[in-house]
């Protein structure tokens, strides 16, 4: 045990003091705090927009010309100004619609409004400067039809409490029977993606740190004082420890900034920021299972790092790694919009796979507990298989130099 902290401690040591992991650190922190900042300056242009709370002057942001010649709908100016009380509404002239054109052509916050004759209903035509533009063109036209709608019923003799019921939006309030909502839904995505870059990295570095140490010499040393074997556990603990300091530091920096940053009532589409899913459970579960899978392809990486006896053959050794990490990645991604339950479970059982499939069911769906109990023994048991080749093939390779062994050779090398 001694022998592999002290790999450990080395490995540590050497890695946490590279100017790669105090950047990549540094320039996360502040993305992170970044992403959490736009929320507030969201509500801050929002409130800047419509006016303080103390009934301050609302700036006009927009000008709309209204031209209804004739007279088709005579309550729509009054009521598009309550609405929108940001844009200047002004009656148009319709022989002045040609110069309106070439102002609204070079300016976005000019629209123009042609209120015309149709058959049953008026019909609407709006000049703005493109299809890109800040107007709200649907909005408006929801006004107006309110406007015909309320006046149509004025005529026929209903009364205005009727009007108003008919006019009136009925809310509604939508429950998730299942466990999914849309911050758990991003948050399941996002984090699939930091645990798959996260094993990448962190496994690209125990490769690393072998081949490096290879051509150095520096592994010559280390085989003298210890066996191969625990040459390679010391460095996959000291690379996942790195990992989870990294992971940790950037959890509670995000935490930090959801508490501090992000308005409490701050919504996306409606739709209100929500941790619920994010329990100490599945946060939990989610660990183990970046753990282990951590655990699985380090000790794959351990071994193309063993190959190479330059640095700059690591890139093509890794290949294999490489390959079957991002075919398990993408086959979980493509899995989790699937709405087949089997599918899902399949590729929640395969070992290279359930580490990057678990952390958004885990978030959004009630996973039985016989699943992950499954999905757990079976990658432990492929981390102890691909250890057991892992160790075979790292012992027998360490210590060649020369051309980067195949495969196939490694296994006719005596360790």
């Amino acid at each position: 045990m001694r022998e592999v902290m002290t790999v450990f401690a080395f490995t540590l040591r050497d890695n946490i003091r590279k100017k790669t992991f105090i950047v990549t650190t540094v320039i996360v922190l502040i993305l992170i705090f970044a992403a959490c900042s736009i929320p507030a300056l969201i509500d801050s242009g929002d409130s800047d927009k419509n006016g303080s709370a103390s009934g301050g002057k609302i700036e006009k942001n927009h000008t709309c010309y209204v031209i209804d010649s004739d007279n088709l709908v005579p309550g729509a100016l009054d009521a598009l100004a309550d609405e929108f009380p940001d844009t200047e509404f002004t009656m148009g002239d319709p022989a002045k619609l040609g110069e309106y054109k070439k102002i609204i052509e070079t300016d976005k916050s000019i629209a123009a409004l042609e209120i015309l004759k149709g058959q049953a209903v008026p019909t609407l035509r709006f000049t703005v400067t493109d299809f890109m533009t800040g107007v709200p063109v649907d909005r408006m036209k929801e006004t107006v039809r309110r406007v015909i709608v309320d006046d149509a019923l004025s005529k026929a003799g209903v009364t205005e409490s009727t009007s108003q019921l008919v006019l009136t939006d009925i809310p509604s309030i939508t429950i998730p029977a299942s466990k999914m909502d849309i911050t758990g839904y991003a948050l399941g995505i996002v984090l699939t993606m930091i645990i798959f870059f996260a094993i990448y990295f962190y496994g690209y570095g125990v490769a690393m740190s072998v081949a490096s140490e290879k051509t150095s010499r520096v592994m010559e040393t280390l085989i003298v004082s210890t066996k191969p074997s625990r040459i390679l556990l010391g460095k996959c603990i000291a690379m996942g420890t790195l990992g989870l300091i990294q992971l940790s530091i950037f959890i509670l920096a995000a935490a930090l900034g959801y508490n501090l940053l992000i308005p409490d009532d701050f919504t996306i589409s409606g739709v209100p920021l929500a941790l619920s899913s994010f329990t100490p459970a599945s946060a939990l579960l989610i660990l183990v299972y970046f753990l282990l899978g951590y655990a699985l392809f380090a000790m794959i990486n351990s071994v193309c790092g063993a190959t190479v006896s330059r640095a700059e053959d690591l890139q093509s050794a890794m290949m294999p790694s490489v390959l079957i990490s991002m075919i398990s990645f993408y086959a979980a991604y493509m899995v989790m919009f699937m709405p087949d339950q089997g599918i899902r479970r399949i590729v929640t059982y395969i070992p290279f796979t359930s580490a990057f499939i678990m952390p958004f069911r885990l978030l959004n769906e009630n996973v039985a507990p016989i699943d992950i109990g499954i999905s757990v023994v079976l990658l432990l048991v492929a981390i102890i298989l691909v250890a057991m080749v892992s160790v075979r093939l790292y012992s027998a390779s360490v210590l060649h130099y020369g051309q980067r062994l195949k495969i196939k050779d490694m296994f006719k090398l005596k360790t």
